[in-house]
């Protein structure tokens, strides 16, 4: 019997961990950017109803500063809208990509399979 013939029965049981493992953590990571789009939606549609535009751009503003250190203080990066909307769009399209992934293993069935 070929070396390689035995090599590959021996990693069945391994890969199928991986797979579970992975998929795990897929949907976890799905799980997560869901929260942060129902949280980001539900605030950006309550900050406009109660404050509206200036308000939504203040909440923006609030949730994508950050402090950086220069020197001997701590200073906030400069706002702007390219930025902001460069890391939505990113999370937006994680977001997706996770989904489409999710949706095409669930069509193939590939933990059912083996």
């Amino acid at each position: 019997m070929p070396v390689n013939a035995l090599d590959s029965a021996d990693d069945k049981p391994m890969m199928k961990t991986l797979k579970i493992i992975f998929q795990l953590l897929r949907r976890c990571l799905m799980g997560l950017f869901i929260a942060y789009w129902v949280i980001f939606i539900f605030y950006t549609v309550e900050t406009f109803v109660t404050g509206g535009s200036s308000a939504v751009v203040g909440w923006y503003r609030h949730i994508d500063s950050s402090l950086v250190q220069r020197g001997d203080g701590w200073f906030l990066t400069k706002w702007s809208w390219e930025k902001f909307l460069a890391k939505t769009f990113a999370i937006l399209a994680i977001t997706l990509a996770l989904y489409f992934v999710e949706r095409r293993r669930g069509r193939t069935g590939s933990l059912r399979q083996t």
